[in-house]
């Protein structure tokens, strides 16, 4: 039995994560900028249904990447 992944759109998620993934490629290095804008496109492309563990992984690290220094050394 294959395990569907998805972004519900109850309460807008799916669109406050675009929204977040812009925000976050507007502060993004240029190297960064290629991967970003892929994974959005891929999300789109879905309308948030059937998302990899590959791209859960890559959001996750994409937002991970904008937490500041101060907050991960914590713990």
């Amino acid at each position: 039995m294959d395990t569907t992944y998805y972004i519900t759109n109850k309460n807008n998620q799916l669109l406050e994560l675009l929204n977040t993934i812009d925000h976050c490629l507007s502060d993004a290095r240029l190297e960064e900028v290629d991967s970003i804008i892929k994974l959005k496109e891929e999300l789109l492309a879905n309308d948030g249904i059937h998302i990899t563990p590959e791209q859960i992984n890559n959001i996750i690290s994409l937002l991970l990447s904008f937490v500041p220094n101060t907050v991960r050394e914590v713990g």
